[in-house]
This record gives structure tokens, sequence and C-alpha cells, in this order.
């Protein structure tokens, strides 16, 4: 934690910013144990390898979400060892943590493989930086930032950054410091129950978390209160489903009886959502089927077939590829909304 987070962090139980730090150890890069008291309300904060813990009083789904994930056997090695994520873990693994999204090409990022969510949505991630024309003077608040490489690659851009889970894994961010300095703050705490000040952000960006909430309006509401004004929620890869597509499918059920809070949203209920919550400006980026399904069959290590060649065919000619995305989108909407992305804006 480097002291400049305090601008930004009130407390948990009262709300108030009025701090005195402990500092137990520090880096060249921050503040890595001690304790962070309010002087308001005397609740004591740990800062524990750098991590802010602002965790307050979990709701008992959020609670029982964090404790399966943290008991979790996350990596699943090819020959079947399932290894929890700890600081043992991170080390002897440092190398696929450091290749994320993306990967290395392993089975870790194939179909199954413990990191393929996040092969699978690297391109739609790169690509939605891009869309985000970032300046550099951006402070980010990621939530649902996992190991961090998402954040990461935000503060490579040379934006201020803070990643915000429920889970140690934040504790990976170590790895990001050490391999080329580009620094982000931590803090653990509920998503729902942000423990910043009003105001204290340019652009919240999530990727495939906050459909865990079950009450999203009530979230976009917490996020509208912590956004500058002008400032935008980027929420992508989350969950939908088709209007009329049904809810009640397997790989959610299998999810749910996991230990995860999954939740089934159609667009025009995320819309709502955000719309309640008092953002006025909402619009949905659809990204094209055809690069999609290119790139999965590349992380797949797919050969080349008449499908595919003729995918590559469409991709070559731009207008076709546009002409045939903008023409999909209504059956995506009704059927199931493969490849999309939210953002928010809050009135200036």
């Amino acid at each position: 934690m480097r002291e400049i987070l305090l601008e930004c962090l009130i407390c948990p139980r009262c709300g108030k910013q009025e701090w005195k730090i402990q500092v137990d150890s520090k880096s060249e890069y921050e503040i890595r144990e001690g304790i962070l008291s309010c002087l308001s309300c005397g609740r004591q904060n740990t800062i524990t390898k750098g991590i802010v813990d602002c965790l307050g009083e979990l709701s008992l789904e959020v609670a029982h979400e964090k404790n399966h994930a943290e008991s979790l056997g996350y990596l699943v090695t090819p020959e079947g060892e399932s290894c929890v994520i700890n600081e043992e873990t991170i080390q002897c693994f440092r190398n696929l943590f450091l290749s994320l999204p993306a990967g290395d090409g392993s089975a870790y990022f194939k179909p199954g493989g413990s990191f393929d969510n996040q092969a699978g949505n690297a391109e739609r991630f790169f690509k939605t930086l891009d869309l985000l024309n970032l300046t550099g003077e951006e402070k980010i608040l990621e939530v649902g930032a996992s190991f961090g490489w998402g954040a990461w690659r935000f503060a490579q851009r040379g934006c201020q950054v803070v990643a915000l889970d429920v889970t140690n894994y934040l504790q990976a961010a170590d790895l990001y410091f050490d391999k080329d300095g580009c620094y982000f703050d931590r803090v653990m705490a509920d998503m729902n129950a942000l423990p910043f000040s009003d105001g204290s952000f340019d652009i919240i960006f999530s990727h495939s978390v906050i459909h865990h909430c079950k009450n999203i309006e009530n979230l976009f509401c917490e996020f509208y209160r912590v956004l500058r004004p002008g400032g935008r929620v980027v929420a992508l890869h989350e969950c939908a489903f088709g209007i009329f597509e049904d809810k009640s499918g397997k790989a959610l059920k299998k999810a749910i009886d996991e230990g995860f809070n999954e939740n089934a949203y159609t667009l025009w209920e995320w819309w709502q959502g955000a719309r309640r919550g008092g953002f006025l400006n909402i619009r949905f980026h659809f990204f094209s089927l055809v690069d999609d399904y290119i790139h999965r069959k590349k992380i797949r290590g797919s050969g080349m077939t008449g499908k595919l060649r003729f995918a590559y065919w469409i991709k070559a000619r731009p207008f076709l590829n546009r002409l045939i995305n903008l023409l999909s989108i209504i059956p995506r909407i009704i059927l199931r909304p493969k490849a999309w992305m939210m953002m928010a804006s809050r009135s200036k």
C-alpha cells in the first residue's frame, strides 16, 4: 500500500477518512506490513504483503464464495494435482501468472484448463483497452481483480490503479511488480460496499465478476457513488442470457452447486440495473463473432478447416465482417449475447 491510497480510502465501518498508519516494514514500492487504524471509530485494518484488508462484515453469500474460492484447488496440473492459491503455488507457477491473460499455449489455457476463461477472453480484453482510449491520467478501480493481471495491464499504460477483490488471490500481484515495476494498490473488500470516498475514480472495470452480485441495481448505485462526473463503468464478458433462453442451464446449475454466486441476467436486466443505479448513458459493444471464432480456434490449436478458412476470408474484408456482426446483434440479444461489453457513463 502506498500512502497516496489514503486520499480516497474510507473506513469500512464508519465511513470516515481519518487514518493513523503503523508501518512495520516497507519495500521500494510500498508499505508491506502494518496496521491502518481509523481515528474516528478505532477499527484496525491490517496491511499484509502490501494488501489492505478492508473487509467489513460480509453477507453470508459473499463470505461463502470467499471461503470457497480460497479453498478451491484452482490450479490443476496435467497429473491431476489440485493446488489452492497461496504463496507457494504462485511462485511455483509464476510463468503462468505472468503470461495472463493470453497464456503460453500450454494446456492450462486450453478449454478445460485452469486459465481457459482468461485465455478465451484475452483478445476482447485488449480490444477493450484500446476502445477506452486511455491517456495514462485515469484513476482506475478494478473490482473482482483476482490475481491482478488486469490491473497490471492498466498500470502499464500509466494509469493509477487500485485492484479490489474479496479473496487472497491479490497476493499474486508481487509477480507483476518484480517483472516490470508497474505498480498498483490492492484492497481486499466487498464490491457491494466499496471503501472509497465519493467521486474517487474515472473508470471502474470488471471482467466476468459483477454477475456474482444478486442485486445489480444496488451495485451500480455504489459504482455511481465512487465515480467522478463523466466516469465510466466497463463490464467485460459478464454472464448474460438471451431473452428467450432457458436460465436453468447445466453450466449455471453446476457453478451454483460448486459454491459460486452465479446469476443469470439478460441484457435488458443489465441495462435496467445500470439505469436504476443512476447511469443515463449506457451502451453495449458487440465484438466480432468471426474474430472471436478465430481466436477460440487458435487457443485450441485447431487445424485449418473449410469453416476456419472461410472465417479468415471474412476477417480480411472489414466491411463484410462489420456487416455480419451488425446483423448478428438482434439474434444474440434474443438467443445468447456472446462476446459483448457494457459501458455506462456517469453524467458530467
